[in-house]
């Protein structure tokens, strides 16, 4: 990647596989990193602005669950380029439509936003709204068709205050947004003006293919595959984005750290799997790399395959279709964000992938 490029990721603040919460110690790959992304705070439904994250909420003991910030401040100290952002939001993340709606609201939430970049020595905020207006199919949380305005002024109040606080302190705040790699969002919503007002807009280029479609196919391929029904890619995504009026050095694009499976598909016409129906979704509709690893292995029934026009490998053993992402397409996206001039790119999310395997590519290292 180019010197001034960022490369992100995304952490979770729920448990891991295993139950327990990761720490700074576990954080092998961070100086692969220009960012770690704290993910998610919640916009609080009582006063409707605050924003908390559910596992900071103290037990019986009075101590939280996960003590993140004693991690973070940890993580500091072993790298201290890395700056830590916090995200409010993801996806079913509520709140966001009737506190943007709210003159009131919009101020109350940027102060807090700011109180907490004080607090917790956080280098800039994140806004994952999963999504203003929504598709024409309508989503879980509210909106309403004024939130493509109420979007721009939210980010901008946004905006004026990190850069109120920074004036203070003499520290630059970040703003980011994270925007969804699909054409409906560049025709709803102000992109242009996202772009102007953020230090990035991050395409989570991801989610193709998953449990919302009727055949198996690839989560996160960068071209088309000629026999691909859906017929979407990053690739098209991208060029979405840059008609809408999202120059590339404002893009920051996203990497898969996880795969999808699918149960009960017949190989088809090839044999493979691929683009053919399925009966159910396997492991929660998420694989991680460590067990992507273990299906890698010689007598797992795996075989792997490639998708040479998506630029996209998938496993197969008869029954069980994976789509995932390797260090071969791992590469290539690096690579397509480097020819296009991007700001950097970013992945979700760390906890998939703890060895930093994909990390390390991701980053070009």
């Amino acid at each position: 990647m180019p010197e001034k490029s960022r490369v992100a990721s995304y952490i979770r603040t729920w448990r891991l596989q295993g139950g327990q919460y990761w720490n700074a110690e576990m954080i092998c790959g961070g100086e692969y990193l220009t960012d770690l992304i704290i993910s998610f705070a919640l916009i609080n439904k009582e006063d409707g602005h605050s924003i908390y994250i559910p596992e900071l909420k103290p037990l019986e003991n009075g101590k939280p669950a996960f003590d993140i910030w004693n991690e973070t401040a940890a993580l500091k100290k072993r790298y201290p380029h890395l700056k830590i952002n916090i995200s409010v939001g993801g996806w079913g993340a509520d709140g966001f439509s009737d506190m943007a709606d709210d003159p009131k609201l919009r101020a109350a939430f940027s102060a807090n936003v700011c109180d907490w970049l004080l607090k917790y020595n956080l280098d800039g905020v994140d806004i994952d709204w999963e999504y203003p207006v929504g598709p024409e199919g309508g989503q879980e949380i509210k909106s309403r068709p004024e939130d493509n305005r109420n979007y721009i002024l939210l980010l901008q109040d946004l905006r004026d205050a990190v850069d109120a606080l920074g004036a203070k302190t003499g520290k630059y705040y970040s703003l980011s947004t994270a925007v969804p790699a699909v054409g409906w969002f560049t025709t709803a919503n102000y992109v242009a003006s996202a772009a102007k007002i953020t230090d990035a807009l991050k395409l989570m280029a991801y989610d193709y293919y998953g449990a919302w479609k009727d055949a198996t196919g690839h989560n996160s391929n960068l071209f088309c595959n000629p026999d691909d029904p859906s017929c979407w890619s990053t690739d098209r995504a991208l060029e979405a984005y840059f008609n809408a009026g999202a120059p590339p050095e404002k893009i920051m694009l996203g990497a898969a750290f996880y795969g999808r499976a699918f149960q009960g598909v017949e190989g088809g016409p090839n044999g493979d799997g691929l683009f053919q129906p399925y009966k159910s979704i396997s492991f929660g509709g998420g694989v991680d790399r460590a067990q992507i690893n273990e299906f890698l292995k010689t007598g797992s029934g795996y075989t792997r395959y490639w998708d040479d026009y998506a630029k996209a490998p998938y496993l197969y053993n008869g029954n069980m279709w994976i789509t995932y992402t390797d260090p071969e397409h791992i590469k290539l996206l690096a690579e397509y964000a480097k020819e296009k001039k991007l700001k950097g790119v970013f992945n979700w999310e760390y906890a998939h992938d703890m060895d930093a395997e994909l990390l390390k590519v991701l980053s070009g290292n």
